[in-house]
């Protein structure tokens, strides 16, 4: 029996989940890694995992059967919830794709969201377009309760808990952009992301305007600095949050 070790990202995911839950569906699964840890850690009693493309479902056959799991996992192939049932999974797991790519297997799942019986608790991690994401989640009724942000690989990460009611307030546009929660809560490492991020828009800013002053700037580029400067604005007023709590401990 191999010793499956899970990336900080993954461990960050499997976290998330509910103690004991009856039934986890992990959509795209890759190699079942996730799947197998939260049987191992008694957070799931049962698991579904499912994935679009058959070879990693194949290694994740072998993975299962090697970790003694066959009769607690079941392996399904197929495209986003297209082999899942309403009421069938407590937690659905959707992590390591494109936030519009797990947008768009919300919306086609939408019957299973929106169960009368059973609305399931969603743990994501969206690796683009966040925003798009938080959006769908309030149109659909689901507040996020959790959010975890993590580097690795000098890469950040952010992964999403959320659960079924409507939020009481509407999250602004800064909110939608860098998450609420970490941003209520002054997460440190939402933090270092905010100060890099301004640095490297404040670089792009101050090379345009260098390069305005000598009538070297296309429009296309004038087009992406009127971006940038929007981002930076973004950026300022995410920072803000926690210069509030500078303030209150001076």
């Amino acid at each position: 029996m191999r010793n499956i070790v899970l990336s900080k990202r993954m461990e960050a995911v499997v976290n998330m989940v509910p103690p004991q839950s009856s039934m986890v569906a992990d959509v795209g699964c890759d190699h079942a890694y996730v799947s197998i840890a939260l049987i191992k850690r008694n957070l799931a009693v049962n698991v579904i995992a499912m994935d679009v493309r058959k070879g990693p479902l194949e290694i994740a056959e072998y993975n299962i059967a090697d970790q003694g799991l066959a009769d607690k996992i079941e392996l399904r192939l197929g495209d986003g919830f297209g082999r899942l049932l309403p009421d069938e999974a407590d937690v659905i797991i959707i992590a390591g794709m494109g936030g519009l790519l797990i947008k768009r297997i919300l919306e086609e799942g939408k019957a299973v969201l929106e169960s009368e019986r059973k609305r399931p608790c969603l743990i994501l991690q969206p690796q683009s377009d966040l925003s798009e994401v938080r959006i769908f989640l309030q149109e659909s009724a689901y507040h996020i309760v959790q959010e975890k942000m993590l580097v690795e690989n000098g890469k950040y990460y952010t992964v999403i808990k959320a659960l079924p009611g409507q939020e009481e307030n509407a999250y602004n546009e800064v909110e939608l952009l860098y998450g609420k929660v970490n941003l209520e809560c002054r997460d440190e490492i939402l933090y270092s992301y905010l100060n890099k991020e301004k640095e490297a828009l404040d670089k792009i800013i101050n090379q345009v305007n260098a390069a305005v002053g000598k009538n070297l700037v296309h429009d296309s580029t004038m087009a992406r600095w009127q971006q940038v400067r929007v981002q930076r604005s973004m950026n300022e007023l995410a920072r803000q949050y926690y210069k509030e709590e500078q303030d209150e401990m001076q």
